[in-house]
């Protein structure tokens, strides 16, 4: 092999770990690279991961025929993501709102005997003082005007016994419908039209992007030199030569007592586009030293 061959894959490797923010040396009499002493800070590995992801189901169970995202998709808070069958459930809210609509008009005949029976115990009241009615007649129209009064009551109660069920019926057909709860990216779609979705289970999963950042195992030994805000360099094993900006963002307080591991998140300056959860990253906090 010529000495130009020989020479190539280690200057090669050079750039490569030179881009990822890893310091090497020139190699020995053969053209091997050798690698130096690790670039000033504290290093750790771990994955992309994101501080905000919901797993979304319906709170109630039936079948699903609608489905109007997928994986990859961005939705919006308040977009509808899926639907099932709801037609019980809407049969339900009419006989609702067919009752309320019964005691409502119970209401406001009551009210109406009501202003009969007073306007009728007024005038019997003023007879009797007159001395054209008897005792008897002026008392049988006051107690009329006071059980039309009760009747009003007993009606307005139904009336509110009858809105407090309607509401109900109405927010259990919401049910029925699935939402976004934040502007979000779908990173999973679990289930298919016509499937059968039981109340709790998973539908799709969501997640912030921008909560995306990088969950990193760092040895106890170093961990005492990181703070928050402190600046870091991440590679992505997907790009391996290029070097992402970011900060610390979280240290966590317990430390993993098997592998004497503290965890460090470190949040990407700008998010990388597109991301993958799960995906390996190497980080470097820069400490000064």
């Amino acid at each position: 092999m010529s000495v130009s061959r020989k020479l190539a894959v280690p200057v090669a490797l050079a750039v490569a770990l030179t881009a990822a923010g890893l310091a090497v040396v020139a190699g020995d009499a053969d053209g091997n690279v050798l690698p130096a002493a690790p670039p000033a800070g504290v290093y750790g590995i771990g994955s992309v991961e994101a501080r905000i992801l919901s797993a979304l189901g319906f709170e109630v169970g039936g079948t699903l025929v609608g489905l109007s995202v997928d994986q990859g998709d961005r939705v919006v808070k308040g977009q509808i993501l899926a639907r099932l069958a709801d037609g019980e459930q809407r049969a339900a809210v009419a006989q609702a709102e067919a009752a309320l609509a019964q005691v409502r008009a119970r209401l406001d005949r009551a009210r109406s005997v009501r202003e009969q029976k007073k306007s009728v115990d007024q005038r019997r009241q003023a007879l009797e003082r007159k001395g054209t009615v008897s005792t008897e007649a002026a008392e049988d129209a006051r107690a009329g005007a006071e059980i039309a009064a009760a009747e009003v009551a007993v009606a307005i109660a139904d009336v509110e016994a009858a809105r407090a069920l309607l509401e109900r019926e109405r927010v259990r057909l919401a049910k029925f419908t699935l939402t976004a709860p934040y502007d979000g990216v779908v990173v999973k779609r679990e289930r298919e039209l016509g499937a059968a979705v039981v109340a709790g289970v998973p539908v799709f999963t969501i997640v912030d992007p921008a909560t995306v950042w990088v969950r990193t195992y760092v040895d106890e030994a170093r961990a005492g030199r990181l703070a928050p805000g402190q600046v870091a360099r991440v590679v992505l094993r997907s790009v391996p030569d290029q070097a992402l900006p970011g900060r610390v963002a979280r240290i966590d307080i317990e430390a993993d007592r098997v592998s004497e591991e503290r965890v460090v998140h470190v949040a990407f300056d700008a998010i990388p586009r597109p991301f993958h959860l799960g995906e390996q990253a190497e980080v470097v906090v820069e400490d000064g030293r």
